[in-house]
């Protein structure tokens, strides 16, 4: 473990944080409570858990990316995690085709009633994906005003403060990943119905017990990660957020879409949510920020559309997307794509090309679809 995690938990007291948790690796038998209000824009506040524990059907992740700006296919991402297994969207140990094609590839180790994960996304230059799910035996969280730092003990952790965070990948169980993800912030915090002007501390999703927020949801991202001896190292741009459920989330869900991409001058984020018991009512959210300055935002229906269809690139046609949001117009070419969660969770990291408060851009983009 990175030596300044660990300085930085020792340095966080009780008497001087807002929280100082050991969370534990196995699963609640009880009922929880669940945080949709925060109390301040702090990155101790925004990052702290949201849940009072997991139990079999609730889950609380924090989830890190990066996509590289000269070639999309080059991405990372990883995802901690304290989750059941009832409803839960990602693939844990066992269920699922967790690996593609790279040496040394492994697949963690299953256990009944764990509750800490960490999983790992990592794309090449070339296309070859790799990905893995690591069972964690203990996690640590501090937080204190703008300062939160993370230990998901065997799979790495966050130390983030307003100006960026610093991610690690430390696993070495079967397989190694090493390294990280430095991102320095570009726009300011965003949740689901913001304005540009007004942060709002409602962090619900509809009516299905869902909570998200856009910690950061741009950022240049400097990125060096190991993956069993093969090295992946870019410049682009980056994106933190969290997302938590108290109820069993493939159940409730009927669909989630939420992606981003940065083109020229533009951080453009979207969110789109339907639930199982009202199919017929979008739950939508947008941000546009040009230069880190927030332009747009908000969450009126129907301000948000995904349309599926093909994108021509260089190497022909390929899956793609059209995405309209207040001030912008954004067709997404899925260069890259990845499935997982049975076949309902895909992922995907491409181009991205529109027309941006009427001004023609060209960027990058990632995208990510539940869908039950």
């Amino acid at each position: 473990m990175h030596p300044t995690l660990l300085g930085l938990l020792g340095l966080t007291t009780l008497a001087t944080a807002r929280y100082a948790l050991n969370i534990p690796p196995t699963l609640s038998t009880g009922p929880i409570t669940a945080d949709y209000l925060t109390p301040s824009l702090d990155q101790s506040d925004l990052d702290s858990p949201k849940l009072s524990h997991a139990n079999a059907s609730t889950f609380d992740w924090w989830h890190f990316d990066a996509i590289g700006i000269e070639n999309p296919n080059a991405s990372v991402a990883i995802t901690f995690a304290n989750a059941g297994p009832d409803g839960y969207p990602l693939d844990r140990p066992g269920i699922g085709n967790l690996t593609q094609p790279l040496p040394g590839n492994g697949t963690g180790t299953g256990l009944n009633g764990h509750s800490l994960w960490a999983h790992i996304w990592v794309t090449f230059a070339d296309g070859r994906r790799f990905r893995h799910v690591q069972a964690v035996d203990s996690a640590r969280m501090h937080g204190s005003g703008d300062s939160s730092v993370a230990i998901w003990h065997g799979a790495g952790g966050w130390m983030g403060s307003e100006e960026g965070y610093e991610v690690e990948f430390d696993v070495g169980d079967g397989v190694n990943i090493t390294g990280g993800i430095s991102m320095e912030r570009i726009t300011p915090s965003h949740s689901r119905c913001s304005t540009a002007s007004d942060f709002s501390a409602a962090l619900d999703i509809g009516d299905s017990g869902l909570g998200w927020v856009a910690v950061m949801p741009d950022a240049i991202a400097r990125v060096d990660v190991n993956v069993n001896g093969e090295r992946l190292s870019f410049e682009g741009y980056g994106y933190h957020d969290k997302v938590w459920s108290s109820r069993p989330f493939t159940s409730s869900t009927k669909s989630l879409q939420r992606g981003r991409a940065h083109l020229g001058l533009y951080s453009v984020l979207w969110l789109s949510y339907t639930s199982e018991n009202n199919p017929n009512q979008e739950v939508v959210s947008s941000f546009l920020a040009r230069d880190g300055e927030n332009v747009n935002a908000g969450c009126a229906d129907g301000s948000v559309t995904i349309i599926a269809g093909q994108e021509q690139t260089e190497g022909g046609l390929v899956s793609g997307f059209q995405v309209g949001i207040p001030g912008a117009q954004v067709n997404v070419a899925a260069d890259n794509e990845e499935r997982g969660g049975q076949g309902a969770h895909l992922r995907w990291n491409g181009r991205a090309r529109g027309m941006v408060e009427g001004v023609d851009e060209e960027g990058v983009a990632i995208f990510e679809r539940f869908e039950y």
